[in-house]
């Protein structure tokens, strides 16, 4: 289970036009915003990150906690692109959360939000990777900084070891 905690007011890539009503009841469906003939984006560097981290990217077939060496996963469109989609993270989540595998997640994490900066979504970045071993819990807080070097993303991540 992951859960994402935000850490300040922004909101998801797309945005959703509230019910006019005010109830929220689902009464009256809400409905997509659209701006310039287009879905209206209010934070696309949001959305980058989250498909950055959690989607699951080829992982290499030396790769030490594989489980099944023919189940490599990875998103077929990196053929067709400079700049692999998705992180590793997804080999750790069936291995015992150690210091090991913390710092293989730091490592994921890290390669994972370097390239938003390759890409020039930021002009660097940072991957503080902590852990709750007697909780089970892994928090992931990838920080982007703007090319003024201020902080343009800031949010932990909480992934549940079970």
């Amino acid at each position: 289970m992951i859960q994402c905690t935000p850490t300040y007011g922004d909101g998801w890539d797309f945005v959703v036009m509230p019910d006019p009503s005010g109830a929220n009841d689902f009464t009256n469906i809400p409905d997509w915003q659209v701006k310039n003939g287009d879905l209206a984006a209010d934070n696309q560097l949001h959305s980058a990150v989250i498909i950055q981290l959690f989607t699951e990217a080829r992982a290499p077939a030396d790769c030490p906690f594989l489980d099944n060496p023919e189940d490599r996963r990875g998103w077929w469109g990196d053929v067709y692109s400079p700049f692999p989609v998705g992180s590793l993270l997804w080999v750790l989540y069936r291995q015992a959360l150690t210091d090991k595998v913390i710092e293989h997640a730091r490592s994921y994490a890290s390669d994972a939000m370097q390239r938003l900066v390759d890409q020039g979504a930021a002009a660097r970045q940072e991957c503080i990777i902590t852990a709750d071993k007697p909780q089970g819990a892994m928090f992931i807080n990838p920080v982007l900084y703007g090319r003024d070097g201020r902080i343009i993303y800031n949010r932990a991540y909480r992934r549940y070891w079970t």
